[in-house]
């Protein structure tokens, strides 16, 4: 998976879910332990053509998982009974890169803004 697979990445915190639009977490490492953020996130037509992703049917959420020492992010794809799931890796570089065009900056992060 690349940055391009996931647009319109936004906080959950006062929105509401768009149409198009999937929640999902984040959870990462910050300075004082492991945090985990809710989003909305808008997955590409990439995405949904993905034979992992169509064999699930229906898709109810996402989770973007930080691993140890910079590996590949982990991303799970849950289906609504949360029995199946496809995993797919994303670099950091690609993760930071999705959160940059979004204009994300993860809570613990330097230039974080808590919402208004």
């Amino acid at each position: 998976m690349t940055a391009a697979d996931f647009t319109n990445l936004h906080l959950q915190y006062k929105s509401e879910q768009a149409e198009g639009e999937l929640p999902a977490a984040i959870e990462h490492d910050f300075a004082d332990g492991r945090m985990v953020d809710h989003y909305y996130v808008t997955p590409s037509p990439a995405f949904w053509a993905d034979e992992g992703i169509q064999k699930l049917g229906q898709v109810s959420g996402i989770l973007f998982l930080q691993q140890p020492e910079g590996a590949p992010w982990k991303i799970l794809v849950h289906e609504p009974a949360m029995i199946g799931e496809v995993v797919f890796e994303m670099p950091d570089e690609e993760f930071r890169r999705m959160l940059q065009n979004n204009g994300v900056v993860l809570p613990g992060e330097p230039g974080f803004q808590p919402p208004q």
